[in-house]
């Protein structure tokens, strides 16, 4: 029996963040409302890196919470 994709997602209210990388794939993003933009991507394993790269290059790993077999991303603007 296949298991199903592991979904991962977040909001980003950071205007400079120009890409989520989800492991070594690139996560969609969307806009909403205003300024604001919403990225996800589904997988097939669990526990991938997400990283954030910003349009100057630069990359942050973005810290995690986890709740049951869900995860949960964070983001702190600085």
């Amino acid at each position: 029996m296949e298991t199903a994709p592991y979904i991962y997602s977040g909001a980003i209210s950071d205007p400079s963040i120009s890409k989520v990388l989800v492991g070594n794939d690139e996560a969609e993003i969307i806009k909403v409302k205003g300024n604001n933009r919403f990225w996800y991507f589904t997988g097939k394993t669990m526990d991938e890196k997400i990283t954030t790269i910003k349009v100057d290059g630069s990359e942050e790993i973005l810290n995690e919470f986890g709740f049951l077999k869900n995860k949960v991303f964070l983001m702190y603007d600085s």
